[in-house]
């Protein structure tokens, strides 16, 4: 968000909410080396510098937190304390349907209908395999061809800790929230969406596949080797490849990373035994955009749709 007008975007939406916006910010010295750090299109680093050079000029924020020199659990900290303890006190849970007169959610009914089912990729694999760094390069290379597109990684819209006792893998959470957010970019005008998933079974996808109506699903199965997998566990461990919110490898001990390989390996193996997906594709020594082609080509060049 860049100004009020954005902010109040939002929380026209949510009226039972109570805003607190905090703009992070660091000097320019410090963003161009955290950019260039995460090794992915170095291109936009001008455009970066520009837009933080634009934040510092605004006044939406309610709190503006230096993040210079701090790891993200300091900020985190520092945070919660210039916003006064947040979230403090916090009500019993109630639970409301909030329906916007002015501006109603866009139900799978009312978006735009097609004449042909909508084409869903789903990716998934064992732990580590490489679902989103695919999914999200085949969704660049679709929408670069004009293709209006969608992406959505499973796993950051479903953030709920501690989980609820009746959905601890949080699928149905999850399976609503993709609804919900699929609505949107239908509304918006998406022909195609391309969704990084988990290792889970073929009846689970295709559970999250109802919710979306009038959709084909193509599910493709991500391959690799213990070797693969393992060293692929071992470099997201120590910081290596985007930087995804929540990732639970980032940080942890060898120990713990070679126990999670381990497992990585038997999912692949039973997900191998139990022919998962559609479409299988091996992504042992081959980079990032060649397994994304190699699946777009075995899918009949995906999502086969003119501009």
């Amino acid at each position: 968000m860049d100004t009020p007008e954005q902010v109040r975007e939002y929380t026209a939406l949510l009226p039972e909410a109570a805003f607190t916006v905090c703009r992070l910010r660091v000097d320019s010295a410090e963003l161009k080396e955290r950019f260039l750090a995460r090794g992915w299109r170095p291109d936009l680093l001008r455009e970066a510098v520009i837009e933080a050079e634009a934040l510092e000029r605004s006044n939406y924020a309610d709190v503006s937190v230096d993040t210079g020199g701090l790891a993200v659990s300091e900020t985190a900290r520092l945070v919660c304390e210039r916003v006064g303890g947040w979230p403090g006190t916090l009500p019993a849970v109630t639970f409301h349907r909030v329906v916007d007169q002015q501006n109603p959610p866009t139900s799978q009914a009312d978006a735009a209908p097609a004449s042909e089912p909508v084409p869903v990729l789903w990716l998934s694999g064992a732990t580590a395999v490489g679902k989103s760094a695919v999914g999200y390069q085949i969704f660049m290379q679709v929408y670069r061809t004009g293709v209006r597109a969608a992406y959505v990684d499973v796993k950051q819209i479903g953030a709920l800790r501690p989980a609820a006792d009746d959905d601890v893998d949080s699928h149905r959470l999850k399976a609503r929230n993709l609804a919900a957010i699929w609505a949107g970019h239908r509304a918006a005008g998406a022909r195609c969406l391309i969704v990084s998933g988990e290792a889970v079974s073929a009846e689970a996808v295709h559970g999250y596949a109802e919710l979306l109506h009038d959709v084909a699903l193509t599910v493709c199965r991500l391959h690799a080797g213990p070797a693969t997998l393992a060293e692929r566990v071992a470099r997201r461990g120590q910081g290596g490849g985007p930087t995804t919110p929540g990732d639970e490898l980032r940080g942890l001990g060898s120990g713990t990373l070679h126990r999670i390989a381990g497992r990585a390996a038997h999912e692949a193996v039973a997900l191998d035994s139990a022919g998962a997906g559609e479409l299988r594709v091996d992504t042992d020594g081959r980079s990032v955009e060649e397994v994304a082609a190699d699946v777009r080509a075995r899918g009949g060049d995906w999502p086969n749709l003119l501009p």
